[in-house]
């Protein structure tokens, strides 16, 4: 029996500054589809996209494309019928969608058409949301509004991290795409066309965003910021006069040790965890035995 062909575009680094992983990948191989093609915007030279390497072993083709002739072709060789999408970092171009007769098919981390965009997984944890959740969606020409094909919710705890997260929301991706993938090869799939009236829209993170301002914000937002910042921009500042990462705090009334930051709020940024520069992951209270004189 001859397997289904997929051209895949994406690297599935769904967030910024985490260990990507490929869930989506690896299902649709489980599900014995043939990725014909691997799509990826740029080349890493200085280390390898996992996707990348899983890719170079099954023999599968990997291109770096750089304009639309070279995605039609592509298309062309490979007689592929759709294709999937998971953080591809550029704009598809129109002609290049209707080229699959069955579209090509987005893995979007947030419950569209809330946090359009680039930072969706970031921006559910800046501002502190209980739920977040992935979307299965048509591409379309415009960024983030074709129409739904399957949703699904998880919560955010205390205990969620920006890895953490991102696992969730990419391995429950991978599992609703499987579910939906004969459906939308059968040209029979149920859509929702998305509200365009509700949609918000997430920014690009930046290094300028990691110093940690605890005079001009507050606990609350500066602990969410340590979360959505982890890996990338980072959270910074100096204690006992070391610059610092900081990896893990959370929101307090009172100053645990002197390492706190009282916010504008009037409360404290009390932490638990971080890298001084030049050394390893370490406790508070282990730098603190190490520095304070």
């Amino acid at each position: 029996m001859t397997k289904t062909k997929i051209i895949y575009f994406g690297n599935e680094q769904l967030a910024q500054g985490i260990k990507a992983k490929t869930p989506i990948f690896d299902a649709l191989l489980a599900a014995d589809y043939e990725i014909a093609a691997l799509i990826l915007p740029t080349a890493n030279t200085r280390r390898p996209f996992e996707i990348a390497k899983k890719a170079t072993k099954l023999n599968i083709p990997i291109f770096y494309t750089k304009n639309t002739t070279e995605l039609e072709t592509i298309i062309k060789d490979t007689s592929a019928k759709v294709a999937v999408l998971a953080s591809y970092g550029k704009i598809i171009p129109e002609s290049i969608i209707e080229a699959f007769p069955c579209g090509i098919i987005n893995i979007h981390p947030s419950l569209l058409p809330k946090y359009r965009g680039t930072t969706p997984i970031e921006s559910a944890l800046l501002n502190n949301d209980a739920e977040t959740g992935v979307s299965v969606m048509r591409l379309a020409k415009k960024m983030d509004a074709g129409n739904i094909i399957a949703q699904a919710k998880v919560d955010i705890t205390p205990e969620t991290t920006k890895q953490s997260l991102y696992e969730q929301l990419a391995t429950l991706g991978a599992q609703l795409l499987v579910d939906k993938l004969p459906a939308i090869l059968a040209q029979n799939a149920p859509e929702t066309a998305q509200n365009d009236a509700e949609a918000t829209f997430t920014a690009q993170l930046s290094k300028d965003l990691s110093t940690i301002q605890n005079d001009q914000k507050t606990a609350l937002t500066l602990s969410r910021e340590v979360i959505a910042y982890a890996g990338f921009p980072k959270s910074k500042t100096t204690l006992l006069g070391i610059p610092c990462t900081i990896t893990a705090a959370h929101v307090a009334d009172q100053a645990s040790t002197e390492l706190d930051l009282l916010c504008a709020d009037g409360k404290y940024l009390v932490i638990d965890q971080l890298i001084p520069e030049n050394s390893k992951p370490q406790s508070a209270q282990s730098f603190l035995n190490g520095h304070k004189k």
